[in-house]
């Protein structure tokens, strides 16, 4: 399987960094992708505002995260094999080359896999063994999209799903939808800096702490949320949400099998924070 982690050119404590974790998770030759910089400009993309979908506009840094993790769907769809994907700035557990070699295995039918988590309380499906692992399908959008593997069919699904958005990378990965599969790996084995407890841990550098798109200078930029009738429209939409989850599907859900929770990380991983 290709392993590719985002980095930028100037965070060059994080792909040193990034070194260090996949050394030592066993996982060999990973490919440095320079992502694409918002500071330098984005040029062509995909990205369409104005359309009354998920958010009414995205910073430029959000478009830009956005056409890195594009750019390798790009190179997993060419490629005809799965690929990992990561962000740099991830802690990686020491079983994580072991568990990326089952998912490259042959008879490994998969779509996509996130192997990260965070400590917030999610809806997942009933329990499933995958390549060997224990997974759960994503019942809902989940932040995050800092590790995770995807098959060559699924690359070309999200590539032309995606011709024109305006949404953020993390919630197109994880939306559930009919004839896409994403799963949870149940004992995630990468947790992001930002979201660790990290505390005694030497040699770790400050820039793993924070979040490139929101505390390099380029973010800071003004934010357009939409008019008010797409503010309001959008705020029922999720209050309808939230009432239907409370009423009558999270109770659905667990009766079936399903889990709504906080992702345990592997024992070798930092806890939460």
């Amino acid at each position: 399987m290709n392993t590719y982690f985002i980095n930028l050119d100037r965070a060059t404590e994080r792909a040193a960094f990034m070194a260090k974790q996949f050394a030592q998770a066993g996982i060999s030759n990973p490919n440095r992708f320079s992502a694409i910089d918002a500071s330098k400009g984005l040029g062509k993309t995909g990205y369409t505002p104005h359309k009354w979908g998920p958010y009414w506009t995205l910073r430029k840094s959000e478009i830009a995260v956005f056409e890195s993790h594009r750019a390798l769907w790009k190179k997993i769809c060419a490629s005809g094999k799965p690929g990992a994907i990561f962000e740099d700035d991830v802690f990686l557990s020491r079983t994580a080359g072991d568990i990326l070699a089952r998912f490259a295995s042959q008879n490994c039918d998969f779509t996509m896999v996130k192997l990260d988590a965070l400590r917030e309380e999610i809806r997942l499906g009933g329990e499933q063994v995958l390549c060997g692992e224990n997974v759960r399908p994503i019942m809902q959008v989940v932040p995050s999209a800092a590790a995770y593997v995807l098959s060559p069919k699924a690359a070309q699904d999200l590539l032309i799903r995606t011709e024109c958005y305006c949404d953020h990378v993390d919630d197109t990965l994880t939306k559930p939808l009919q004839g896409y599969r994403a799963m949870q790996l149940m004992q995630a084995i990468a947790v992001q800096g930002m979201f660790a407890d990290i505390s005694g841990r030497q040699g770790v550098p400050s820039s793993i702490f924070g979040s490139e798109r929101t505390t390099a200078r380029p973010t800071q930029e003004a934010y357009d949320r939409g008019p008010a009738s797409y503010r309001i429209l959008k705020e029922l939409r999720r209050t309808a949400r939230k009432t239907s989850r409370r009423l009558f599907s999270d109770n659905a859900l667990v009766r079936k099998g399903g889990y709504i929770g906080i992702v345990p990380l592997a024992e070798d991983l930092p806890s939460y924070k």
